[in-house]
């Protein structure tokens, strides 16, 4: 049996002189993720090479998608003029991310979905991973 598909959003922002501080400061909200560009990266040890503000969905990852987006759009009108300030300012974006073990369940947006994210000027970007796997019927056993 397989396990069960995983999925999330967040809404982040990222750059160079990104100073994550600053951000919280404007929007009023802490991160659920953020670093400052040179910081180690506890995974590799590595410097990070840009400064990056996130905001997650508070959803459990066993959630569609859609209602992630909704949850992080929720938390964005919270404080709508400065949540659109620091995404204008650093080219903002919706991250959506799937590991889809037993099938994919697709993707379908509202047009609630679309009207929220055309307020923010978001952008939208898609980490899928299929991960299901079966020996194929026609491969030496």
């Amino acid at each position: 049996m397989s396990e069960p598909n995983e999925s999330y959003a967040y809404f982040t922002v990222t750059g160079d002189d990104l100073d994550p501080a600053h951000i919280t400061e404007i929007v009023g909200v802490t991160p659920t993720d953020s670093w400052k560009k040179g910081e180690l990266n506890p995974r590799n040890s590595q410097e990070r090479k840009f400064g990056r503000w996130s905001l997650y969905s508070r959803l459990a990852r066993s959630e569609e998608l859609e209602a992630h987006i909704a949850d992080v759009l929720a938390q964005l009108d919270q404080n709508p003029q400065a949540f659109k300030q620091v995404s204008e300012a650093y080219n903002a974006c919706m991250q959506l991310v799937g590991y889809f073990h037993s099938y994919y369940p697709g993707l379908y947006f509202t047009s609630e979905t679309v009207q929220g994210l055309a307020k923010y000027k978001l952008g939208v970007d898609h980490d899928f991973y299929y991960l299901h796997s079966v020996a194929r019927e026609d491969a030496d056993a």
